[in-house]
């Protein structure tokens, strides 16, 4: 290697707020369809007065310890249909007749009652007096942001939500900050240390984080024929499905998951390279090494110009959502009223999307900006109908409900059709599977997505056959239950999988299961708790009743917070 075209950067971390707010429900532009038909009113009377008590933590992953609140049932003609026919409708929704003003701070905490709430949100003030009734989460919650700047409280539960679409017939006007305004729960920001990295790239602002992982080292290299960048994460669990790469003419990004954090490459390269690149993850060290290929040989006199991402280190919960453009390579039928969507990506973009996690879908219904959040799965459970097309395609499976927002429009899409897909986001770690001997799983309806890569991979992937694999899968029919072909033939060929289903509505020919979630139910089907934790995960994931029960029966039953995952979208 020519020592004399090697270039070395500098680490640089970005600021990172040294607490977390707690997550609260606000504003959440999403009704979520939770059992559909006659189904859904039943269980959430049902199931709701078991978990009024329980605070909402909206976020992928939902320690025992932490408590959560059911959905509040919307009073009829409050749904999210519903709210997009007002903002039509002409209405004074803002207050002002449509005139807008700049908000001054005294202003702005003097509405802080139900009946005249305002909220500021990136500098943008709302009034959302009206849309208190349409709020999945209740009043009480969005309660928690009025009079004060609710952007924390917003991006910490799901800052991919288009506020700006959903509130836009409530626009007051701009937030006018001449003074410090309280923002609840947000820290505040430090000093940064400047370090000037490279004559040719930027200056970034470089501040240690207070906790979470050591940040990165970015490195070079070349010889005639490739150019290598270079990542020392010191991350023993960084994998292939942890690094993103996107290429736009010289312009070249790579994102790498580093636990909760995202470390950024962002280049415009000197030279072109060609499209057949090469992840090398070096599992002790982390060290990652991707290798591009030059399009003519020859020795580069600098990799290029170093771009504002570039060696930047953020939490993920402080990335901003980024859609792209991707075409429905097929769509499939997995059930009377769910469809399986294979989604090409754009040819510019590699993404893999890491186990347990999810990309959000959006699109414009009736001039609003509606994005709701699917859980990745693969193509099938059985090995030999795997898609490799890795980084290439991503699959969907996805219920459509007739009176839904987003998914009647989903469910008219065919191939060619294109679709908006975000990267990935999740907290599940696979690593937590490394000592796994006993895994339990609770799936409900459409719940049953994040269990299937988890299927697969401990009987396919990382075959233990010391590990134990449960599903309990409750559906309201046998018709509605997913993939029962292919589940049932895996019990026949792996004796460390079991299966049972639980119907609500069983027609007279059942033989399973009938009923729903209960804690004698769970007492009997998972394993007993036992003093080292790190042998037993539980998973869960359905209507998000339906989570916070099986989440409370847990704790109940006695098993440790670090025992237990429940998947919410």
């Amino acid at each position: 290697m020519d020592m004399n075209h090697r270039k070395t950067l500098n680490h640089c971390e970005a600021p990172v707020r040294s607490q977390e707010a707690p997550s609260i429900m606000l504003l959440k532009n999403l009704e979520e369809e939770i059992i559909e038909g006659s189904e859904k009113k039943s269980v959430l009377a049902q199931q709701t007065h078991e978990a009024h008590q329980l605070q909402v933590r909206r976020s992928n992953h939902l320690p025992i310890a932490v408590t959560v609140q059911a959905k509040v049932a919307l009073k009829p003609g409050r749904s999210l249909m519903d709210w997009i026919r007002l903002g039509r409708s002409n209405q004074d929704l803002n207050g002002f007749k449509g005139s807008t003003m700049d908000i001054s701070v005294e202003e702005l905490t003097k509405h802080n009652k139900q009946e005249d709430a305002w909220i500021a949100i990136r500098g943008k003030v709302y009034n959302v007096t009206p849309y208190m009734e349409y709020h999945p989460g209740g009043i009480e919650e969005l309660m928690r942001g009025a009079g004060l700047d609710g952007t924390q409280l917003f991006d910490e539960v799901h800052k991919w939500v288009n506020f700006e679409s959903m509130l836009e017939k409530c626009y007051i006007g701009k937030l006018k900050v001449t003074t410090p305004i309280h923002k609840r729960e947000s820290t505040p920001a430090q000093p940064a240390q400047i370090k000037n990295l490279q004559q040719n790239g930027p200056s970034l602002a470089a501040l240690k984080p207070p906790s979470g992982p050591v940040p990165p080292r970015f490195d070079w290299f070349q010889n005639k024929n490739s150019v290598s960048l270079v990542i020392y994460t010191k991350c023993k669990h960084m994998r292939r499905d942890c690094v993103i790469i996107q290429r736009s003419e010289l312009t070249l990004l790579c994102i790498l998951y580093i636990e909760d954090y995202n470390y950024f490459v962002n280049i415009e390269l000197a030279n072109k390279i060609k499209d057949n690149y090469d992840v090398r993850i070096q599992k002790e060290t982390g060290k990652t090494e991707i290798v591009f290929p030059k399009e003519t040989e020859s020795q580069w006199s600098s990799i290029g110009r170093f771009l504002d991402q570039h060696n930047t280190f953020r939490n993920t919960k402080d990335v901003e959502t980024t859609y792209h453009s991707c075409n429905i390579e097929s769509v499939s039928e997995v059930s009377h009223d769910c469809k399986l969507l294979c989604i090409h990506l754009p040819p510019e973009l590699s993404m893999c999307v890491p186990l347990g996690h999810h990309v959000h879908v959006q699109h414009n219904i009736s001039g609003m900006t509606i994005a709701r959040s699917y859980t990745a799965v693969i193509k099938s459970l059985l090995p030999d109908k795997q898609d490799d097309r890795l980084g290439s395609v991503i699959y969907l499976m996805i219920k459509i409900y007739k009176d839904g927002a987003l998914t009647p429009w989903i469910g008219s899409l065919s191939p060619g059709d294109t679709i908006d897909i975000s990267y990935p986001e999740g907290t599940f770690k696979e690593e937590r599977l490394k000592d796994v001997t006993d895994l339990v799983l609770y799936a409900a309806g459409t719940g049953f997505t994040p269990m299937i890569k988890l299927v697969y991979h401990c009987l396919h992937v990382d075959q233990k056959p010391a590990r134990n694999i449960k599903l309990m899968f409750f559906n309201k029919t046998e018709n509605d239950i997913l993939w029962k072909d292919q589940l049932d033939s895996l019990t026949q060929d792996f004796k460390n999988f079991t299966v049972e289903y639980v119907l609500s509505e069983a027609n007279d020919n059942w033989q399973g299961q009938k009923g729903r979630v209960t804690k004698e139910i769970m007492e009997t089907f998972t394993p007993a708790s036992t003093k080292d934790s790190s042998n037993l995960l539980i998973c869960a994931c359905g209507p998000t009743a339906f989570t916070e029960i099986v989440s409370r029966y847990s704790k109940e039953l006695g098993y440790k917070d670090d025992s237990f995952h429940a998947f919410l979208g």
